[in-house]
């Protein structure tokens, strides 16, 4: 079976559920299996010949059959598309980020081994899991242009909910001679994401973006766009929306002063004191190497230095110890430092660690209290608008379905239903950005209805089902037969309304009056 990539009538091409894990493993597997192709000799030939220009080696994924053996840990080691396009309509779940190897720890009893984090080869895909169906699809692409991400490239749908997938244009490639640098970048990346997310979706965040997911099938596929996202400008993202995310949190003032700018502790005598003091050990209460590397970790988290530069400096700071702490300690406490649960260093400790491991020649500085910034009049403003258009969205989602998406009826109609005066109503619909108007024919004979970008985006799945139902009906159909017609015909009328749709989803809106306007001449 074949999808209709995401986009405007004029670029649809069909794409196969091959087609969808081919783009999201970045090409990472063989193409054939190494035994019992059924690939022609002449393919194979060609293929191996190609395959020897290549210096690098494939990797692997994990597949499971079924969400029991998943949890069981029962599954296979697949190394060819050849496999995967064979067998996924079969398959419950897989890794669609590559490894580099894989194994059993017990064979007889498929007991899969080798997929952990140390052992990922490359990151193709940021992967997030919404455990429940309460949410409309179209809701993930508003939240993702709220939060400033690119949409997601894949949306599966799940038994409990759905299932989305950000294929990265460059993978991130993991090397354990670089100390998994890559591996943390994207790590953080994620982590941002899925924050981002959070917000207005109820994104499970005990979901590993980088481990196993419902592998895609026939059943399941309801959004796929082949335009892989920007690493770079995810990166570049991410780091924005920590900046972003420590300006909205409570600030620390100092000596009264309600817009002082972030100090910088790095620049500070204390952290210098601290972060060259080398004597630092263990079994000190509240003082010991965990809290004074946790310390200057928040010194760098409240003095906005990126995680990659602060981790750099500490991971010198402690190897610099007469007995550092392990590496797994070391990375634990820093994230936990970034992690946002605290804004800055605490007095109390700075001043207990500098008395019992410097000369204490260097004292604390720093901000005392709290202080949370009042909303300004805009904000005020801007959420009673909010308000009123959740209210308006509310009423539209009660009186429409996927199947019927749009409210036909006058404006002081509308305006008296919902409870508001005209006038708000007027100004809510020209700030709003998930409401949309359908106009039908020209001036005074011109029909306008309404409805919301979620409700149109589960209709246009709805559409997109019926044609492909047509389409196989009309296979079986006769070239002579009168239903031919009557499917030729009806499959225009579909494909011009998707067409109007999918235009309007991609940003191509014909101009008009607040709110974006769909535009059908009859």
């Amino acid at each position: 079976m074949c999808y209709r990539k995401g986009i405007s009538m004029a670029q649809v091409t069909e794409f196969s559920v091959s087609d969808v894990i081919q783009f999201m493993t970045q090409n990472d597997l063989e193409l054939y299996k190494r035994s019992g192709s059924a690939a022609s000799l002449v393919q194979r030939v060609e293929y191996k010949n190609v395959r020897t220009n290549l210096k690098y080696k494939k990797g692997v994924v994990f597949v499971s059959p079924t969400k029991e053996d998943l949890q069981e840990g029962i599954g296979y080691i697949v190394t060819s598309y050849e496999t995967l396009n064979q067998q996924y309509n079969d398959l419950s779940h897989w890794t669609p980020n590559t490894f580099r190897y894989g194994t059993y720890y017990n064979f007889k009893k498929r007991i899969i081994k080798g997929h952990t984090k140390d052992n990922l080869k490359q990151i193709n895909v940021i992967g997030f899991d919404i455990d429940t169906k309460k949410v409309d699809p179209y809701e993930i692409f508003l939240t993702c242009d709220e939060v400033g991400l690119p949409r997601p490239n894949i949306v599966l749908e799940t038994p409990k909910g759905y299932q989305g997938f950000f294929v990265l244009e460059t993978p991130f490639f993991i090397h354990a001679k670089e100390d998994y640098k890559a591996l943390r970048v994207a790590e953080r990346v994620s982590e941002n994401m899925l924050n981002g997310l959070k917000k207005s979706l109820p994104i499970d965040l005990n979901c590993n973006p980088f481990g196993f997911f419902r592998m895609p099938a026939d059943s399941n596929i309801i959004f796929f766009d082949d335009q892989p996202v920007n690493t770079n400008q995810l990166i570049s993202w991410s780091i924005s929306h920590e900046k972003e995310e420590r300006k909205n949190k409570f600030r620390v003032i100092y000596g009264g002063a309600a817009n002082a700018e972030a100090l910088d502790y790095t620049s500070s005598d204390w952290y210098k004191a601290l972060i060259n003091a080398v004597e630092i050990g263990s079994g000190h209460l509240g003082a010991g190497r965990n809290n004074a590397l946790y310390t200057l970790a928040l010194a760098n988290y409240a003095s906005e230095k990126p995680f990659e530069e602060a981790y750099d400096e500490l991971d010198q700071f402690n190897s610099n110890l007469k007995k550092p702490l392990s590496k797994r300690e070391f990375e634990k406490t820093i994230k936990s430092a970034y992690s946002g649960r605290r804004a800055g260093p605490k007095r109390t400790y700075v001043d207990g660690l500098l008395q019992l491991w410097t000369d204490g020649s260097a004292t604390f500085s720093g901000r005392n209290g709290w202080y949370k910034f009042k909303k300004n009049r805009e904000d005020r403003v801007r959420s009673h608008y909010d308000e009123r258009e959740s209210d308006l969205v509310e009423y539209l989602k009660a009186h429409i379905s996927a199947t019927n998406p749009y409210f036909e009826g006058s404006l002081k109609t509308l305006a008296e239903e919902v409870g508001m005066a005209l006038s708000t109503l007027k100004e809510v619909l020209k700030r709003s950005k998930l409401i949309v108007k359908k106009v039908i024919g020209r001036g005074r004979n011109a029909v306008t209805k309404y409805t919301t970008k979620s409700i149109l985006f589960k209709h246009l799945l709805v559409l997109k089902q019926a044609r492909r139902d047509l389409v196989q009906l009309s296979a079986f159909t006769s070239p002579g037969h009168k239903d031919k017609l009557k499917d030729k015909t009806a499959l225009i009328n579909l494909d011009r309304e998707i067409e109007a749709i999918e235009a309007f989803e991609d940003g191509d809106i014909i101009p008009g009056n607040s709110p974006p306007t769909i535009k059908y001449i009859s």
